[in-house]
């Protein structure tokens, strides 16, 4: 009799066991909403850079205006997908400036600091609207200021940028009479990018 407790004992205890193992073995693994929510969560903070190229023109209503290019790059800090702040610098190139700009020479060369972030949510999106703004000075000029609006284009950290900017930039220029005077003068630019 004892003989036949302890068989049935060992049989509910390995079926017990091989139940408990096979429960183990086909449990479906909880899905979170965001099945990518770790690999996104990687994305919102980091290193972030940018290379754009910009082309405008001046819009002043009294006397000459002027075209200018520009190459940029900037690199700073993602702290989310709506803020990164970062430093740029760039080689700027004024075209018909003779009239315009006090100075001999066509070059320029910005130095500014740079802030922007997305208008919405750009994780499900291909396309996402974007803000900038950028402050600072170029060497020979003055002070510069430049909102932008534009359109976020790819992956959330490798994607190419257009957009339109109106840039406020003090120029070393003449006066009416011909005399040497400083003016803040409007561009209005479309500038093209990739950023990481």
């Amino acid at each position: 009799m004892l003989h036949k407790i302890f068989c049935a004992g060992l049989l509910l205890g390995t079926a017990l066991c091989v139940n408990a193992q096979e429960n183990r073995v086909n449990r479906i693994p909880e899905v979170t909403p965001d099945s990518n929510q770790t690999r996104y969560e990687e994305f919102d903070k980091g290193f972030w850079w940018s290379a754009e190229a910009l082309g405008g023109y001046s819009t002043r209503i009294y006397g000459h205006n002027m075209g200018m290019a520009e190459l940029d790059v900037t690199a700073g800090y993602r702290f989310s997908e709506y803020i990164k702040v970062g430093l740029g610098l760039g080689a700027r190139y004024y075209i018909n400036q003779d009239h315009v700009r006090r100075y001999s020479s066509a070059w320029g060369m910005p130095i500014f600091v740079a802030a922007r972030g997305n208008f919405v949510p750009g994780k499900y999106r291909f396309v996402t609207p974007y803000w900038g703004m950028e402050f600072g000075g170029s060497v020979r000029d003055g002070v510069m200021l430049r909102p932008t609006i534009g359109l976020h284009i790819g992956d959330p950290r490798s994607a190419f940028t257009i957009g339109l900017s109106y840039m406020g930039q003090s120029l070393a220029t003449y006066n009416f009479e011909g005399h040497d005077a400083t003016h803040f003068t409007s561009f209005f630019c479309l500038r093209l990018g990739y950023e990481f």
